[in-house]
């Protein structure tokens, strides 16, 4: 958002957070309409890729420990990136909403029928203080909604306090989350699960809490609100 932007929605909140126009909701008809869903995929992560078939280079090279995924827009994005980084940083909790408009998309993801629970990516509580939510749990509370499945929202903790993982490499990713997690309140009834975060970048973060739960014969799948692109 422009600063002249910004100072528009300050002054006058019926504006788009995202370009500034008039708008009754957070965000505009137009921008929400240019919001796009349609890209080529990676088959096992969702992640953006250049030709219509295949895996990403990620998938090609390193062991996955989720069966699938499935992340809703490009990073890449301009408008997706300022939609997340304004939830994420700037506790525009009423943004979430925004996901009602492709509620439909959602609740056709075919691998719903597989799971039992919901899992939002945890916080280590130092970090959650600091923050004081956890955008992953906001979400998984919109997307159980939408598919009527229960949320386990203390299944798997955060014990480790990491670095950021942005600007990392795959290798200094995994480093940094080795042993970050930790199973606890497991129920006995969970045979598969969908993690839900933000953002997939390398998927390091998802694919550790997915290793995690495959010690306890639990199969993960995924779900983000947007994926960083792959190189085929």
């Amino acid at each position: 958002m422009s600063l002249a932007s910004e100072l528009l929605y300050l002054l006058f909140p019926n504006r788009c957070v995202l370009c500034g126009n008039k708008s009754t909701f957070l965000i505009c008809e137009d921008c929400l309409s240019s919001l796009n869903l349609n890209f080529n995929r990676c088959s096992r992560c969702s992640s953006p890729i250049p030709s219509k078939e295949g895996l990403c280079s990620f998938c090609l090279k390193e062991k996955r420990y989720f069966t699938q995924g499935f992340s809703l827009f490009n990073y890449k994005e301009n408008k997706v990136a300022k939609i997340i980084e304004l939830i994420k940083f700037y506790g525009k909790f009423g943004l979430i909403d925004f996901l009602d408009c492709f509620k439909n998309e959602i609740k056709n993801i075919d691998f719903w029928g597989n799971i039992d629970y919901l899992i939002p990516v945890p916080m280590h509580p130092r970090s959650l203080r600091k923050r004081g939510f956890n955008q992953a749990v906001l979400i998984a509370k919109k997307i159980g909604k939408f598919i009527d499945k229960p949320i386990c929202f203390d299944c798997i903790a955060k014990t480790k306090l990491t670095n950021s993982q942005v600007g990392l490499s795959m290798n200094e990713r995994k480093t940094n989350l080795k042993n970050a997690f930790r199973a606890l309140n497991l129920k006995k009834d969970i045979k598969a699960v969908a993690i839900i975060d933000d953002v997939f970048t390398t998927g390091s973060t998802i694919n550790e809490i997915a290793k995690l739960l495959e010690k306890h014969n639990i199969q993960s799948y995924f779900f983000t609100l947007a994926s960083t692109p792959s190189a085929v």
